[in-house]
C-alpha cells in the first residue's frame, strides 16, 4: 500500500480502451473499470473492493491479478482485445442488446422502430457498456434527462422498450444478474398519459416488450 490516499484512483492501461483503477482508502481500497465508449468518452465502473486489509476471494474482495482478470472479464469476458463485440465470450452491452431485440420484434411482426427510435435517445456511454455493469443510478438519471426533451408518455414508451432488451438480454445469458438496474432505473414515471402515435405490432396483438396496450 505504498500509493497514495486520493479521491481519484489509480489507472493502469490494461489494453486498448481499458484501464484498472485502484483507489487508496483510509479503509479498503476500491477497484474500478474505465473502457472507451467508441465516440471519444469514457465509461467508469467501480466493480470491487481490495485486499488490503481482508483476504481475496475473487468475488467481492480482489488482489491486483485478480482484479486484472475480473476486470477484462467483466469488459471482454476474458477475450483478447482484438476479438469482434459479437463473438467469443464478450458480455452484451446495451447497444447491441437493442440491436437483438430489434431482430426479435421484427421476427415476431413487429416494426423495429420500436427498438430504432428509443435506441438513438440512448448516449455511447450506455449503448458500449456491458449489460452487468449497468446500474440503476445512470439508467435514471438518463430517464430522467429525457424529461427536458419528451413528455412523460413518451419517456414511459422509451424505457419499457429499453427495459424489454435488457430482460431478453438477460433472459439469453446467465452471467446477466443486474436485473434490479434497470427496474429500479427505468421504473415507469406516474401520472403519464399515453400519447397519440404509438407504433403497435401487426393485429394489435399483446406481446412481451412492445409498444402494444397491456
Amino acid at each position: 500500500m505504498k500509493l497514495d490516499i486520493r479521491k481519484k484512483p489509480h489507472w493502469q492501461r490494461l489494453g486498448p480502451g481499458l484501464s484498472l483503477g485502484y483507489r487508496r482508502n483510509e479503509g479498503a481500497g476500491t477497484w474500478s473499470i474505465r473502457a472507451a465508449d467508441g465516440q471519444g468518452g469514457e465509461w467508469l465502473k467501480k466493480f470491487g473492493i481490495a485486499d488490503d486489509f481482508a483476504k481475496a476471494d475473487g468475488k467481492a474482495i480482489f488482489n491486483y491479478g485478480q482484479a486484472v482478470t475480473e476486470a477484462r472479464k467483466l469488459v471482454r469476458g476474458g477475450d483478447e482485445d482484438e476479438v469482434e463485440e459479437e463473438q467469443g465470450n464478450k458480455p452484451v452491452t446495451l447497444g447491441i442488446a437493442m440491436d437483438r431485440y430489434k431482430d426479435d420484434l421484427v421476427s415476431r411482426g413487429a416494426g423495429a422502430s420500436n427498438a430504432t427510435t428509443p435506441k438513438g435517445h440512448l448516449p455511447a456511454t450506455l449503448l458500449t457498456k456491458p449489460v452487468p455493469l449497468l446500474d440503476s443510478q445512470e439508467l435514471r438519471k438518463w430517464r430522467d434527462g429525457m424529461l427536458a426533451k419528451m413528455a412523460p408518455a413518451s419517456v414511459n414508451r422509451y424505457c419499457k422498450v429499453i427495459k424489454a432488451a435488457l430482460n431478453l438480454a438477460a433472459k439469453a445469458d446467465r452471467r446477466i444478474k443486474n436485473e434490479h438496474a434497470w427496474t429500479t432505473g427505468l421504473q415507469l414515471l406516474p401520472d403519464a398519459n399515453e400519447v397519440n402515435n404509438v407504433i403497435r405490432c401487426a393485429g394489435h396483438q399483446l406481446c412481451r416488450g412492445c409498444l402494444c396496450p397491456r
